[in-house]
C-alpha cells in the first residue's frame, strides 16, 4: 500500500521538476552594443540586416529570435544614428507594417518605463497564432519586440515584459516626470 502512495508522488515530483526545468531555459539576454536586455527562452539567434524606412533609407539591423514550444520571439533593433530625422515617424511607420500581420485586437500607445511606445496585438491569418508586439524608440534606435504563440497558449508576459532600454553603461534606462532616473 505505501508503494501504491509512493508511485504516483514520484511521478509528481518528475512532472513537476520537468516544469521547472522548461521554466528554467528562460534567461536574461542582455546585448550591450544595441543596449537592451530582454528575457528569451535560450540563446537567440542573431542576424544582422539592412532595415529600409519608408523613405527607403536602409539602416543596419539586428534581429534576435529565440522561440520554445509555445511560440516565436522576436527583438528587431534598428540604428536610426544615421537618419535622425526619420526616428520622429520610426515607430508609426513599424506599426504601420505590424498591423498587416492581421486583424487587430489591441492597438494603443503605452510606455514602458516611461518611454513612449505602441502596443499592438493581432490574431494572424489562419486564426491559429497570436502576435503580441511592442515597438518604441530610445536612443537613437527603434526597438520593435514580437511575441508569436498559439491563440489559446497562454501570453508570453516573461518575454513582453522583460525589455530594458540600456545607457551606454549598461544601465536600465528608466524616466520619471522629473528626469531621467537610472535603476542600479
Amino acid at each position: 500500500m505505501r508503494l501504491a502512495n509512493i508511485v504516483p508522488a514520484a511521478a509528481l515530483v518528475m512532472v513537476m521538476s520537468g516544469s521547472a526545468f522548461a521554466q528554467a531555459e528562460w534567461a536574461e539576454f542582455v546585448d550591450r552594443a544595441d543596449h537592451f536586455a530582454v528575457n528569451f527562452p535560450g540563446a537567440p539567434k542573431v542576424e544582422t540586416i539592412a532595415y529600409k524606412t519608408e523613405k527607403g533609407t536602409s539602416l543596419p539591423a539586428h534581429v534576435y529570435t529565440a522561440q520554445d514550444s509555445r511560440g516565436a520571439y522576436k527583438l528587431t533593433v534598428v540604428d536610426y544614428h544615421s537618419a535622425p530625422a526619420e526616428t520622429a515617424t520610426a515607430i508609426a511607420e513599424a506599426a504601420k507594417i505590424m498591423r498587416m500581420k492581421g486583424e487587430v485586437k489591441y492597438d494603443a500607445q503605452e510606455h514602458i518605463d516611461h518611454i513612449r511606445s505602441q502596443r499592438i496585438s493581432l490574431i494572424a491569418p489562419g486564426g491559429e497564432r497570436r502576435i503580441l508586439a511592442e515597438i518604441l524608440t530610445e536612443g537613437g534606435r527603434l526597438y520593435i519586440s514580437e511575441a508569436s504563440v498559439g491563440v489559446k497558449a497562454p501570453p508570453p508576459a516573461q518575454f513582453q515584459a522583460s525589455l530594458q532600454v540600456l545607457d551606454d553603461q549598461g544601465v536600465r534606462i528608466r524616466y520619471k516626470a522629473d528626469g531621467v532616473t537610472r535603476e542600479r
